[in-house]
């Protein structure tokens, strides 16, 4: 067998064979050694034996990548599998089981191909880094032994010099759910410190600071925008809605009262009071563009929803599609409402505000919780979270200028006049 150094340079992983070499043959994987020949690795005359010492071999071999195949959590338990290369693939694997398919309904417990893409990048970034602090340890050491809470903050902090803050929270979060996944069996390890042992890195803290918008420039963008997208402005911040909130909302989810719809992102029901200047802008919108209760409200010039995310074909991955390159995600997005919105500021003279069409979700639930009688539980249920820290990294401290734009929402909201917005402040 070649060298750990032989291998180690090479990118591509080698795949098991599908079928033994010859009537009484073993399974085997071909590789290229550091001279381009082409060797091979033999393993047993049984499948699944083959299959358990091809994934060690991998690792021993392939531990800076994901894409290492662990079908389960069987064999012996010795340092290997108590490595983090080992734990962190079988973490991949186990995420790569929940994928639902293109076009069925989200069931709990599921994510979808673009969030496991996201995941398994941040889990290679992570095997990454440590390969490089670490060098042959990574693959000689248990994890446990290996991570300090000194090489988990040097490590964040090398996230944090070169990603954004959203990616920082993400690398957090997976490494942590990597540190949960050791716990169960058959690995059952514990790193010796936790989240509250080590500075915390990405999530609220790093967040930069949203801009919320003046009376002025809401009165501005929405002249500027036409109906579709002036109802678009008036349902994220009357009823919390962000990008895949308008792309998946029906005639049926509405009436005059009240509007209840399930958000897909977190999967918690979604109900709340219709406001009168939403259902007026609602109304008017229906007007002149009648359709099926069960119809999506929105959709683009070619009949697709707003937002949708597609697998790729094995030919736009390999020649790329008609508007990126080729590239390894397996997956194309389309956002129109993200699209719109930034042609919608252009039009308004507000090109220099950097925010996207998420801040009308902010803005609502910040007014949201000004008002009477508003909880927390209230909150969460306007927002679609489960969970009150969620729901907190919505709400805006109520400077002047906030709490003017907020307290003039309001009145906006609890007006059945549909063009009570264009009113000047004192008139």
């Amino acid at each position: 067998m070649a060298t750990n150094g032989q291998l180690a340079t090479r990118r591509r992983i080698p795949k098991l064979s599908e079928q033994p070499e010859g009537p009484n043959g073993r399974y085997y994987t071909s590789y290229r050694d550091a001279n381009g020949k082409c060797q091979r690795q033999r393993f047993s005359r049984d499948r699944k034996e083959s299959e358990q010492a091809y994934r060690r071999w991998v690792i021993e071999h392939y531990d800076d990548s994901a894409e290492i195949v662990i079908r389960d959590g069987t064999g012996r338990k010795d340092a290997l599998e108590q490595t983090l290369p080992y734990i962190a693939n079988a973490f991949i694997k186990h995420d790569e089981g929940r994928v639902r398919a293109d076009g069925t309904a989200r069931k709990k417990g599921t994510i979808s191909l673009r969030v496991f893409d996201d995941d398994r990048r941040q889990v290679v970034n992570i095997l990454k880094w440590a390969k490089v602090r670490f060098g042959n340890r990574l693959k000689q050491e248990s994890f446990a032994a290996l991570f300090t809470e000194t090489d988990y903050e040097v490590m964040m902090m090398d996230f944090a010099k070169r990603l954004s803050a959203s990616q920082v929270n993400k690398h957090r979060q997976r490494f942590w759910q990597i540190v949960n996944f050791a716990k169960r069996r058959p690995i059952q390890i514990r790193l010796p410190f936790g989240p509250d042992d080590v500075q915390h890195f990405g999530g609220v803290q790093t967040n930069r600071e949203r801009v919320v918008p003046t009376v002025k420039m809401v009165q501005t963008i929405l002249k500027a925008a036409h109906e579709r997208e002036r109802l678009w402005i008036w349902l994220g911040i009357g009823l919390g809605f962000g990008n895949d909130d308008l792309a998946q909302a029906c005639p049926v989810h509405f009436d005059r009262d009240s509007y209840d719809m399930r958000r897909g992102k977190t999967g918690f029901d979604r109900y709340g009071k219709m406001w009168p200047m939403v259902w007026a802008h609602l109304q008017a919108y229906l007007e002149s563009n009648a359709c099926d209760k069960d119809d999506l409200l929105f959709r683009t010039r070619t009949g697709r929803p707003l937002v949708w995310v597609k697998a790729k074909t094995d030919e736009e991955l390999k020649n790329g599609t008609t508007t990126r390159k080729a590239c390894n995600t397996p997956y194309k997005r389309s956002d129109s409402v993200w699209q719109r919105f930034r042609k919608l500021k252009k039009r308004a003279g507000l090109d220099d505000w950097p925010e996207g069409f998420y801040i009308w979700r902010h803005l609502g639930a910040t007014a949201y919780a000004t008002r009477d009688d508003v909880g927390l539980a209230a909150l969460r249920t306007f927002l679609g979270h489960g969970k009150s820290d969620a729901a907190d990294q919505y709400l805006k401290p109520l400077t002047p200028q906030v709490k003017e734009v907020v307290e003039w929402v309001n009145r906006m909201l609890d007006s059945d006049d549909l063009n009570a917005w264009t009113e000047k402040e004192g008139g």
